[in-house]
């Protein structure tokens, strides 16, 4: 009698803890989903109920109750509160959340960090749960402590039932739930018009985190998550290397047609990716060479007036040279792990081109250090022959720390023979650094062009009111970040300036196409939103992304091309001009002057996917941002997305197992 009374306490105490533990993991998800707008609840909530579960069974090893059960339930649930605050920071700078993938960037995280960057009120309700459920447990230890006076194997025989009823129960429950997913996308697929991305298929590959993450929840996503990065790779199936091959077989060899096609057949190639650059950088005040351009003054250059772009730096240096990018992983990761062969990218069409009389190198520059991003290698596995960064220059005050940042002009004039070469064809890529931000670092640099800005500011107001829709600040610390923010784009333009002179001189203008175009908005210390006058977590208002691209080739006419187009068009439109086959199948865009950039779509790998007038966040609610498009325009790019992602199925394949390495 008295062990069934003892067995029915120490089950008591066996079970509080456990449900205790489970309570407070489901409140801290609901504190999730509140702060990201996602709802309450993951759709597939199963699956979250099955990890917390088995979770429960591993804290079973430990004493209920006790110090150490109490320490590893702590941690298993700070873990969770770390990636719910760290989540609701990515989602209010970026609108992005956090992948496993993510951790490879631990540095360069570190240096692109700032307190203000933080979700305040996530942090202390995220915590405060946390620390009541540590107190909590404390609490009930204290009040639950018995003496039991079982049979050693009776409490071995409680506890090994305990253990194995908590991971059976989570394994079932997993089971169910992903065979809940598998049911749930046959259905889908199978309805009469498929009009999303089926949950399997989101399951797998994880195309749109924040909707994985809704879908799937935290624990059922980041368990995903991990087990792609520890378990990815292996040995390509045969069934996956059929498709493949069939896949990039179908878009071998080819050519674009436009108007423009193989204008610059023979050139040299430049491309500037302009750091933060975003629409409000280029005035007649400030920047009158690039703002020349921007206004169809220029011979030669064209402004691509509708270019959007958002994506990390890295991002969209790796869209320009591709027109896709891996969803799962980083470059960087699949190079150190399964390798990084890519004969389709635009350095490796470049250098195959001509008939080999002359020799043709390309180079990639930077004006930070080369292992930022892990450039040294991607790059290189890119094609580049050559990677020049900070390191490289010999100028006598370099950076020293993040945000003292050089003068892009000063770096490219130190770098401007291997930059523009005489002695052979070249294609140069340069990432500015300058208008990076923070904007609030005091960079001496820039100290006369300070002194320029505030001397010209009366007249730069009045262009903003009278010609554009920007907003001038009024805040005192504001206006002192946009005034740093516009003498770092003056560097920017004379750094062009000086380029193109260059080129002049060595007699090579009229042989080499230059193409700028800028990588994300203003971000830092909410720069762009302020400018623009736009709500920060307003994602449906593309305007945020709306920013500068021209292309230069003197047998372009001088014009303002309002042709939408993203990052995705860069690569397609340089092969276009330079009449470069390339594979249809592995290009996310088109080149802008075809007809077929009418179905282009950006999709960034932080947030979103929009045309000019429709966005949408998941695939299944559409804002319509134009009153003149219709229906079918909706369904059109609705279309073109799921093409989009039916091309990304096999593009993840190609990176997951570095196809073009160890299968083609």
């Amino acid at each position: 009698m008295l062990e069934k009374q003892e067995s029915k306490k120490w089950y008591g105490r066996e079970w509080i803890f456990p449900i205790l533990f489970l309570v407070f993991a489901l409140v801290l998800e609901m504190v999730n989903f509140v702060t990201l707008n996602l709802g309450i609840m993951p759709i597939y909530f199963v699956l979250d109920l099955a990890v917390i579960v088995f979770l429960c069974g591993v804290l079973s090893f430990f004493k209920t109750g006790g110090g150490w059960w109490i320490g590893f339930a702590s941690f298993f649930l700070l873990i969770q509160v770390v990636l719910n605050i760290t989540n609701a920071t990515f989602y209010s700078v970026f609108g992005d959340v956090f992948s496993i993938s993510m951790m490879g960037l631990g540095e360069e995280g570190k240096n692109a960090f700032e307190f203000e960057f933080l979700n305040i009120p996530s942090i202390f309700v995220n915590l405060f749960v946390w620390i009541t459920f540590i107190v909590l447990c404390v609490f009930l230890s204290k009040k639950t402590i018995f003496k039991a006076s079982l049979p050693r194997k009776s409490k071995i025989a409680l506890l090994l039932t305990t253990i194995l009823g908590f991971q059976i129960i989570g394994a079932g429950m997993f089971d169910f739930g992903v065979n809940t997913i598998k049911l749930n996308a046959e259905a889908q697929k199978t309805a009469s018009a498929s009009t999303t991305i089926d949950d399997e298929d989101m399951w797998d590959n994880m195309y749109i985190k924040s909707v994985s993450l809704q879908k799937f929840g935290t624990y059922g996503y980041y368990l995903k998550n991990t087990c792609d990065l520890l378990f990815g790779g292996g040995k390509m199936s045969e069934e996956d290397q059929q498709k493949v091959a069939s896949f990039v077989s179908e878009g071998e060899n080819y050519l674009a047609s436009s108007q423009y096609s193989g204008i610059a057949k023979g050139d040299n190639l430049i491309i500037l990716m302009l750091e933060s650059f975003d629409r409000f950088a280029i005035d007649p005040i400030y920047t009158p060479f690039l703002y020349q351009m921007a206004t169809g003054q220029y011979d030669g250059a064209q402004y691509m007036s509708s270019f959007y772009a958002k994506n990390k730096t890295n991002v969209s240096e790796d869209i320009s040279l591709s027109s896709h990018i891996a969803n799962g992983k980083l470059y960087s990761s699949y190079y150190h792990t399964v390798g990084l062969d890519m004969p389709y990218s635009l350095p490796n069409l470049f250098k195959h081109d001509g008939d080999g009389s002359t020799e043709i190198e390309a180079n990639y520059f930077h004006g930070y250090l080369k292992t930022f991003y892990d450039r040294v290698n991607v790059n290189s596995a890119l094609g580049f022959d050559n990677v020049y960064a900070l390191e490289d220059c010999t100028l006598e005050q370099k950076s020293t720390k993040w945000n003292d940042w050089i003068l892009d002009s000063e770096y490219i004039d130190n770098m401007i023979d291997l930059f523009v070469p005489t002695d052979k064809r070249f294609f140069s890529f340069y990432t500015t650094i300058s208008t990076h931000g923070s904007y609030e670092f005091d960079n001496p640099r820039i100290y006369d062009n300070l002194q320029y800005v505030d001397d010209h500011f009366d007249e730069y107001v009045d262009y903003v009111k009278n010609k554009t829709d920007l907003v001038i600040p009024t805040d005192k610390g504001v206006l002192k970040e946009y005034k740093q923010f516009k003498a770092f784009t003056m560097d920017t333009d004379k750094m062009v300036q000086n380029l193109f002179e260059n080129l002049q001189q060595k007699g090579l203008l009229d042989n080499t196409t230059v193409v700028m175009f800028a990588d994300h908005n203003a971000y830092y210390d909410d720069l762009c939103y302020k400018i623009k006058g736009i709500v920060k977590d307003e994602y449906s208002n593309i305007e945020a992304n709306h920013l500068p691209c021209i292309i230069y080739n003197d047998e372009l006419p001088a014009a303002v091309n309002d042709t939408y187009c993203s990052t995705y068009d860069i690569f397609p439109t340089i092969c276009d001009l330079f009449n470069l086959s390339y594979n249809k199948s592995l290009t996310q865009g088109y080149s802008i002057f075809s007809d077929d950039i009418a179905n282009t779509v950006f999709v960034s790998s932080q947030r979103g996917m929009y045309i000019k007038g429709i966005f949408t966040a998941n695939l299944q609610d559409f804002v319509v941002l134009d009153d003149t498009l219709t229906q079918d325009d909706v369904n059109k790019f609705r279309d073109n997305l799921l093409n989009f992602y039916d091309k990304q199925e096999k593009i993840e394949r190609i990176y997951q197992y570095n196809y073009f390495g160890n299968y083609a």
